[in-house]
């Protein structure tokens, strides 16, 4: 799926079909250590298939806003990291 995600604006003509909303989250596993890279991943795919499911053929101006967590694990509290995306769906004319 090859949807482009801008956080500025397009150079070309397109009509606004809607402002779509994504939210992910990783948390440090029993062998993994916390990855930021894996939320953001998961974030912009969520927004990619929002895309998709409204025939768009672009997110723009999208915004990334992230928060630090923690969640209970096994004996201990885990950190988590979510990341919170926003943008508008654009179709191409």
């Amino acid at each position: 799926m090859n949807k482009i995600l801008s956080t500025g604006n397009l150079n070309q003509a397109y009509d606004v079909i809607d402002v779509v909303f994504a939210f992910d989250s990783h948390k440090e596993g029993f062998f993994t250590g916390l990855s930021p890279d894996k939320a953001f991943d998961g974030v912009k795919e969520k927004l990619r298939n929002k895309c998709l499911e409204l025939a768009g053929d672009a997110v723009i101006n999208c915004q990334f806003e992230y928060r630090n967590a923690l969640t209970d694990g096994i004996g201990k509290k885990k950190q988590i990291i979510e990341i919170l995306a926003y943008g508008t769906v654009v179709r191409f004319k």
